[in-house]
């Protein structure tokens, strides 16, 4: 028993460490790349998303070397389709997202632009800013905006459950995603993973494991009951 609670306070002061190690570099790494990328992006989308890219990528393998937090990946890859409708559990999947897919474009609250050097990148990268509380003019002003991305070969990324849910919880289906996938009528990439089992919303610690992400292509229909049933039957 001794000997168990020993190894137990040790693993547990690994992770504090590790987690804070991942939190320090990720300050220090915005504050590197932050005004590189803003000034690029002042003058060059492309060169702003290079760097962001990389950034993420950075800060992917960080989790991976320090944390012990990597992934395994299964079904169409992420540039298969450029409409991205996945789960969100945690911040892990918005770099996984930013890092790998071909000009992703995300839909996130306004206040975010607020903040400074990240923020402002976000607004430079053309992600689509909407006030949550606005409801029907949100998602006018999303639907606006998301013919323009996809002529532009940009990837709209969706999180239809409109906020983070906790691992183990399922969320609801908002309306909105129907609607836009109506409006593009393309293929669609759904992700389901458990990113959130390593890295919980409520936590700054960090687990280590293997995040494990399943992919499907979903081909549109006319029919939204057939498609929140698809949706829905690979997130659960």
């Amino acid at each position: 028993m001794l000997l168990n609670s020993l190894l137990n306070m040790i693993n547990n002061t690994f992770l504090i460490f590790r987690s804070i190690s991942f939190w320090l570099n990720l300050i220090i790494s915005v504050l590197i790349f932050g005004p590189i990328a803003f000034l690029a992006g002042i003058l060059s989308y492309s060169t702003c998303l290079k760097i962001s890219k990389l950034w993420c990528r950075y800060n992917l393998y960080f989790l991976k070397l320090f944390c012990s937090l990597s992934y395994t990946y299964d079904g169409p890859w992420v540039n298969s389709s450029q409409l991205i409708i996945s789960r969100h559990q945690s911040a892990w999947e918005t770099l996984f997202l930013a890092a790998h897919a071909e000009k992703p474009i995300f839909i996130l609250k306004k206040e975010l632009l607020r903040i400074p050097l990240f923020g402002w990148c976000l607004f430079l990268l053309k992600n689509i800013a909407i006030d949550r509380s606005d409801g029907v003019t949100a998602l006018k002003k999303i639907m606006n905006s998301c013919n323009d991305h996809i002529a532009n070969k940009r990837t709209l990324i969706i999180f239809p459950e409109g906020t983070r849910v906790p691992y183990g919880h399922t969320g609801t289906i908002k309306k909105g995603i129907f609607k836009i996938i109506e409006s593009l009528k393309i293929t669609s990439l759904v992700l389901n993973h458990d990113a959130g089992k390593y890295w919980s919303r409520d936590s700054f610690l960090i687990q280590p494991g293997s995040i494990n992400i399943k992919a499907l292509s979903l081909d549109y229909t006319e029919e939204a009951d057939a498609l929140n049933t698809a949706i829905r039957e690979h997130f659960n």
